[in-house]
């Protein structure tokens, strides 16, 4: 499905969309639930319509359907051509119409057939039949996991497009799993045969250096990835993420987080765990914290075009005098944390939305800072983006992120801008606020290359935010803001190699008397895939 894969085209890569902090960077309010989209779809084994009776020309008085009471919006497609002369052309129209009608209802699979008749009466039959999937095969095997998927296939008579589409994208959301899906024709009326060839890799890995970096954690960071699939059960995923300052002294951080299915029907059970050790130079603190989370996760709606997931969890921080942005953070922190996120895609334009409410809480040993954090809190974070294609070769992008809370927030809740989301001149995390917003806009060439550099584009950018900070003891409540623009070249190699080059220059300074102006980006990153 071509579309599909042009509006995938039309967003960033996850590299690019890195959180600005550097611990815990999948939780759920820094990166929003979003469901990846199928990359084709499956098509019915035979032409939807037939006719093969003959026209003879006389008014069409009545239209009549044999085989299955056909939904509402087919027969007031019928209603249409009443009184119209019967002739071939208009039994074709009739045909092509009611096999429109239909294709807008829930059903998956159907025929629409004028079977040879007397038509001078001007009464005409329709015959309609409504599939379902007959059986299941898989030519070269398949794990239990998509088994399972296929076997629901079966339940349901007839098959709605819903249930095709989402047992089809749970397969294909199989960590490390490729689907090719075919229908073909089956012996019983209306019955087909799904023929389902699953493709496995069992590990990615990635390697990547930015010069982008937190105040005072060295001047750039390295960052290596491994990726783990169905390595302790069928469509299981594990993650492991080493970050660390290009001098490996400032700041080391391993986090390692394991997922896997509970059930056949999208659910999955997540766990994480890291660790984070800093030093910054502009301060004689070396600071430690670690971090572990457990979520449940599961898919609302799951299709082509729309999805809909939500999630819930538990997580905690444990903070020795780490770094966090600018700040150095003590605190114990618990919290329990839902969120919903959604996903829409056309043939020119995606958008995605989330939603996360995060609540603190006062168990396990937590603990604030008097006068200066709160362990018990609220907080509410949403995101928003739009990616448009704007004629063949620009793509148009926005994006929009804002967090409220009344309360005082820990280094690590706070919202943060600064690095390569939203103030892109500045340093990763150079604000962070209790509450804040921001957003970018940024408008992309790609010029006509050859394949393997496929997603290649020059961009202009620019991007503003704003925090807000809570008064704490001695401390008067304050806000800030900041603002960046510039533009730059990304080029990609087969999907394997990626390279950023970014010129930003500062527009609205949070400390005027910082006179720095323009910054240059540099990152690149190296995927290497193992069967």
């Amino acid at each position: 499905m071509l579309l599909l894969a042009a509006a995938q085209g039309n967003t960033l890569p996850p590299e690019a969309q890195g959180a600005p902090l550097i611990i815990d960077q999948g939780r759920a309010d820094r990166v929003q639930p979003a469901q990846p989209l199928p990359d084709e779809a499956v098509n019915p084994p035979a032409v939807a319509s037939r006719v093969e009776a003959q026209g003879n020309g006389a008014p069409i008085k009545g239209i009549s359907f044999e085989g299955v009471k056909v939904p509402a919006a087919v027969a007031d497609a019928a209603a249409a051509f009443l009184g119209k002369p019967a002739t071939g052309a208009t039994l074709e129209a009739l045909a092509a119409k009611l096999s429109a009608a239909y294709a807008h209802t829930g059903i998956a699979l159907y025929t629409v057939a004028i079977p040879q008749q007397d038509l001078s009466t001007g009464q005409i039959k329709v015959q309609v039949a409504e599939g379902f999937v007959e059986d299941v095969v898989y030519p070269k095997g398949a794990s239990p996991l998509v088994r399972a998927y296929g076997e629901r296939l079966r339940h349901e008579r007839p098959l709605s497009r819903r249930t095709l589409e989402r047992l089809l994208s749970l397969m294909r959301d199989i960590p490390g799993a490729k689907l090719d899906a075919d229908l073909q024709r089956g012996k019983q009326a209306g019955g087909v045969v799904i023929v389902l060839t699953p493709h496995r890799r069992h590990s990615d890995f990635a390697f990547g250096v930015d010069n982008r970096a937190t105040q005072g954690l060295g001047s750039g960071q390295f960052r290596a990835e491994a990726h783990g699939y169905s390595l302790l059960r069928d469509g299981d995923r594990t993650d492991l993420m080493l970050l660390a300052s290009t001098d490996l002294k400032r700041f080391r951080y391993a986090a390692l987080s394991h997922a896997t299915p509970i059930g056949n029907d999208g659910l999955t059970l997540g766990v994480s765990g890291g660790y984070l050790e800093t030093r910054p130079s502009d301060q004689p603190v070396r600071g430690k914290a670690a971090t572990a989370g457990v979520s449940l996760a599961y898919p609302v709606i799951r299709g082509y075009r729309r999805n809909l997931s939500v999630s819930l969890g538990l997580d905690g921080i444990n903070s020795d005098a780490a770094a966090f942005g600018a700040l150095i953070s003590t605190d114990h922190t618990r919290a329990i944390r839902s969120a919903i996120g959604y996903s829409s895609v056309n043939e020119k334009m995606s958008l995605t939305g989330g939603l996360t409410v995060s609540r603190g809480l006062d168990i396990l040993g937590a603990r604030g800072t008097p006068g200066i954090t709160d362990t018990v809190f609220t907080k509410i974070n949403a995101r928003a983006t739009l990616d448009r294609a704007l004629g063949k070769k620009f793509v148009g992008r926005l994006r929009a992120t804002g967090q409220y809370s009344p309360d005082r927030l820990t280094a690590s809740e706070r919202y943060a801008v600064g690095g390569t989301e939203i103030g892109r001149a500045f340093d990763a995390a150079v604000l962070t606020g209790d509450s804040g917003f921001g957003g970018s806009a940024e408008l992309a060439f790609r010029p006509g290359l050859p394949a393997r550099l496929k997603g290649s584009e020059i961009y202009g950018f620019v991007d503003h935010a704003h925090i807000y900070v809570e008064p704490r003891l001695w401390y008067a409540a304050s806000d800030y803001s900041l603002g960046s623009a510039g533009g730059g070249v990304r080029l990609s190699w087969n999907s394997k190699a990626w390279l950023e080059i970014e010129g930003a220059k500062v527009i609205d300074h949070p400390y005027p008397a910082d006179r720095s102006d323009w910054r240059v980006n540099v990152s690149w990153r190296l995927s290497l895939h193992r069967q």
